[in-house]
């Protein structure tokens, strides 16, 4: 798998996990500034989102980046998710 497709894949998982936790969702092309909390991620939301994103790439989300900052778009996730999926 290249790494676009990785990239790709990634996006694709992610969104599905978001899809559990989030009380609505926006179309496809809205994604990339999309603030997360208008969709319903509250604390303890973004607590079983982590959990969940960790079971789903079989990664430790870094302690360092539970921040609000991270759960503020759904940018600023998948940049950290990106991040954990190529450490190695």
């Amino acid at each position: 798998m290249g790494s676009s497709d990785q990239s790709d894949q990634v996006s694709v998982t992610l969104r599905g996990v978001l899809a559990e936790h989030l009380h609505s969702l926006p179309s496809d092309s809205d994604w990339a500034g999309v603030s997360l909390p208008d969709l319903g991620l509250d604390s303890m939301a973004a607590i079983e989102l982590v959990l969940a994103i960790e079971d789903t790439f079989d990664a430790q989300f870094p302690e360092d980046r539970l921040v609000r900052e991270t759960f503020a778009t759904y940018q600023s996730l998948e940049g950290v998710v990106r991040s954990m999926v190529r450490q190695p």
